[in-house]
C-alpha cells in the first residue's frame, strides 16, 4: 500500500505544516576533520549523541502525521522527537545531491524496517536505493505538497535536511546558512 492509500484525502484545506532538520549527525562533525570526504566516505550517517540530545530537548510541535526523509538521522529525530506520532518516509524527501555524497545514500529497506518498525516505509519500491540518482528539487517539492494536502492531518511535520527544507522555503540548496539542527519551522504551503 503507498502513503497515498494511507492518508485519507482532506476534509479541510488549512494545514499548519512544519520542517524540522535532523539532529547533528556523523557527516556534520566529521566534515571539520576532513572537509568534503565525510560525506563521501560514510554512508547514510546516524546521528551524534549530541544530535540525540538535540532532538530529545528540542521543543517538538504538535502534530498528528510526520512525512521523514528515509535516510538513517532523520529517521532517528522523528522516532525521538515525535515517539507516539504515525510516520511514514518518503523518499523524495532525501538530502540533496544525490549523486555525489554518499552520507546521502540511503541503507537498504529490509535494514531500515527492522530498525525502525513503527514506520510506514511503503513509498521505499526498491530495496536499494538506484545511484546515482539525479534530484529534480521542484517534483519533490510538489509530490510533498501533495501529500500534505491529502492528508487528514491538520498539523503535520516535514523531518528532513536543511537543504531541502530551504528548497522548499526559498528555492535554493545553497549550503550556508545552514537551518538549526531540530528547530521547528513554519512551511509556507502557498509557495
Amino acid at each position: 500500500m503507498t502513503p497515498a492509500q494511507i492518508i485519507p484525502t482532506a476534509e479541510k484545506a488549512h494545514k499548519l505544516l512544519y520542517g524540522i532538520r535532523h539532529g547533528q549527525a556523523w557527516h556534520n562533525v566529521l566534515f571539520d576533520a576532513f572537509g568534503k570526504k565525510a560525506y563521501s566516505e560514510y554512508e547514510d550517517t546516524t546521528l551524534t549523541v549530541e544530535g540525540m540530545q538535540q532532538a530529545a530537548e528540542a521543543i517538538a510541535p504538535k502534530v498528528d502525521l510526520v512525512f521523514v526523509s528515509p535516510l538513517m538521522r532523520t529517521l532517528q529525530t522523528a522516532q525521538i522527537m515525535f515517539p507516539n506520532t504515525p510516520q511514514i518516509a518518503l523518499e523524495c524527501l532525501k538530502e540533496y545531491p544525490q549523486h555525489t555524497e554518499q552520507c546521502n545514500r540511503r541503507s537498504k529497506t529490509s535494514f531500515l524496517t527492522h530498525v525502525f518498525p513503527k514506520v510506514n516505509f511503503s513509498d521505499l519500491d526498491t530495496e536499494s536505493q538506484p545511484w546515482p540518482n539525479n534530484t529534480d528539487y521542484d517534483e519533490n517539492v510538489h509530490i510533498v505538497t501533495e501529500m500534505v494536502m491529502k492528508a487528514s492531518a491538520e498539523r503535520i511535520a516535514i523531518v528532513s535536511h536543511s537543504s531541502w527544507l530551504k528548497y522548499w522555503m526559498n528555492g535554493s540548496v545553497e549550503s550556508l546558512p545552514e537551518l538549526v539542527h531540530c528547530q521547528a519551522y513554519t512551511l509556507d504551503l502557498e509557495k
